[in-house]
């Protein structure tokens, strides 16, 4: 039975340090905000006014919640507040006016599934609800049905293998190395030429991250290929001039330093970890769809190189592919777009009714 829509789906992508949300059918969300929920501490009846993303720091008598840890909702309050402020202030609509498609990160717990049906329903009152894994629909975007999603964010690193549009959690493998830890890399590099970064600059190390640094197909070789010298001017006057730290930053994705701890496993090495417990007659097809998905993969050269120390580990002969498509920041977001506007999707909805008849619950027997 499809669900009666007076309105279009909206598709919310939840990160470890932001959210995107937007209606489906559209190619890119039409907003991304912080993860960060503040609650400005006003009388002694406690909360008063919640307010959310960067803004939250700007007020010092704010009680500041982050919504996510290393990927996965830790604070479901935090979460209810962040999406009442998605769907009414970000989009302007009625969350009961619309039907949410909510993405799932990898190694969410089973219990997180029908958190989130409460939410939907009983909190927002939402007409309909489907929950799907990222990784499923980072693949859906790439236009396919099977491969292996290297998911890299700010928190963790997942590689996950999607076989026929399920993902396969037995050989799904997660890393430490991300976002977060190039950007405190990058620090101690600049602190190391002399120059300490104010804790208000942490936006800047972030920007010069994302902006300039790129990977490098040789490491080794001194200087390496297409290596080249910038300067970045700061916002209080300063000019840096980089070099070999715009790539030493990245090479940490693929020589991790030994003393950072075992959670700290090479991108490579995390892919050939999911590779290696994966049946032998579907190697072929992964070895040959492996996906770029995240915040964290945009770096310049990263396919090229990860592809190169994949054939270099892999039996002879393995095809492999890299691909890093221009949506990828977004992908499981654009997945999401993607399969909430389908004609075929429409019966795949939980509706309020069903919800109410059978109880959270539900959400493991509609949701694939």
């Amino acid at each position: 039975e499809h669900l009666e829509l007076s309105s279009g789906p909206v598709v919310i992508d939840m990160g470890t340090r932001s959210c995107r949300v937007g209606f489906s059918g559209h190619h890119s969300p039409s907003a991304e905000v912080s993860t960060l929920v503040g609650y400005q501490m006003g009388s002694e009846e406690a909360r008063s006014e919640v307010v959310i993303g960067e803004e939250a720091l700007l007020y010092p008598d704010s009680e500041i919640m982050d919504v996510m840890h290393n990927g996965l909702i830790i604070n479901w309050e935090a979460a209810e507040s962040l999406w009442k402020h998605l769907l009414e202030h970000e989009l302007r609509v009625n969350p009961e006016d619309h039907p949410l498609l909510l993405t799932e990160p990898p190694f969410s717990p089973t219990c997180s599934r029908e958190i989130i049906a409460e939410i939907a329903f009983e909190v927002l009152g939402t007409p309909g609800l489907f929950v799907a894994p990222q990784s499923v629909l980072s693949v859906y975007t790439h236009g396919k049905i099977s491969a292996l999603v290297l998911d890299m964010g700010h928190a963790a690193t997942r590689a996950v293998p999607v076989l026929e549009g399920r993902s396969i959690a037995y050989s799904s493998k997660q890393t430490d190395v991300a976002g977060r830890c190039l950007t405190w890399y990058l620090s101690t590099l600049l602190e190391d030429m002399g120059h300490t970064l104010s804790e208000g600059m942490s936006h800047v190390v972030e920007d010069i991250k994302r902006t300039c640094c790129y990977v490098t197909t040789d490491f080794q070789s001194l200087p390496p290929p297409g290596s080249h010298t910038t300067d970045i001017f700061l916002p209080d006057g300063m000019t840096l001039t980089l070099s070999k730290e715009l790539f030493q930053c990245p090479e940490v994705l693929f020589n991790p330093p030994p003393n950072w701890g075992d959670s700290f496993v090479s991108i490579q090495e995390t892919v050939q970890k999911s590779l290696a417990q994966l049946p032998k007659e579907i190697m072929p097809t992964v070895c040959a769809n492996i996906l770029l998905c995240g915040g964290s993969s945009l770096f310049k050269g990263l396919e090229k190189r990860l592809c190169h120390e994949l054939q270099s580990h892999l039996p002879s002969g393995t095809m492999v592919e890299v691909v890093g498509s221009a949506l990828r920041r977004h992908a499981a977001w654009t997945g999401g777009s993607i399969l909430a506007s389908l004609h075929n999707f429409q019966s795949c909805w939980i509706r309020q009714d069903e919800y109410y008849e059978v109880g959270p619950c539900i959400v493991h027997q509609k949701c694939f």
